[in-house]
């Protein structure tokens, strides 16, 4: 048996707490009036210093639970509430892939209206461009000028058509990620 252990480090007095607990000793803490430390198993008689008995510790105190025995030793509202966060965070993520593939069917049709804006724009852009009766005025001095009814026109037709394209652009670039 060990009589006494002088510690100067807490890791020494945990290694004593260990060697004794094995043996199956009763440990006592022993302070004298100058402030030191001993561990002992038998603590001394008819002494002014402050004894106090250390407790038996367990030997599987220190040994980690395996991840099964926790599960195993939880009480059911907590396991039911797990299942519960888990069902809830599986549905939010199915809801989430489904409103992704809502979003981009939208996106899908959107997309292919804004092309077919963007080439109907252009088809009038070309036939209203094409002069037609009334479309030139005669000159003083001979020749013809545009008139102001066809300068309105071919503005109209070609902003339209710049209208189609940056809708195009906008709707490329929102494209669902």
């Amino acid at each position: 048996m060990i009589k006494a252990l002088t510690c100067f480090k807490p890791t020494l007095a945990i290694v004593a707490f260990t060697l004794m607990a094995a043996a199956n000793a009763e440990v006592y803490r022993v302070v004298d009036a100058e402030g030191k430390i001993t561990y002992t198993d038998n603590p001394p008689e008819n002494s002014h210093d402050l004894v106090e008995k250390v407790p038996e510790t367990d030997p599987q105190q220190n040994i980690t639970p395996t991840p099964e025995s926790l599960l195993e030793n939880q009480p059911e509202w907590l396991k039911e509430a797990q299942e519960k966060r888990a069902q809830a965070t599986k549905n939010k993520n199915r809801d989430k892939q489904i409103q992704y593939q809502q979003n981009k069917k939208d996106w899908q049709r959107s997309l292919k209206t804004a092309k077919a804006n963007v080439k109907k724009a252009q088809l009038m852009l070309d036939i209203g461009s094409e002069p037609t009766e009334g479309d030139f005025v005669g000159n003083a001095g001979g020749g013809a000028r545009p008139s102001s009814d066809y300068l309105k026109r071919l503005t109209l037709l070609e902003k339209n058509l710049a209208d189609a394209k940056r809708h195009l652009l906008q709707v490329q670039r929102s494209k669902p990620k």
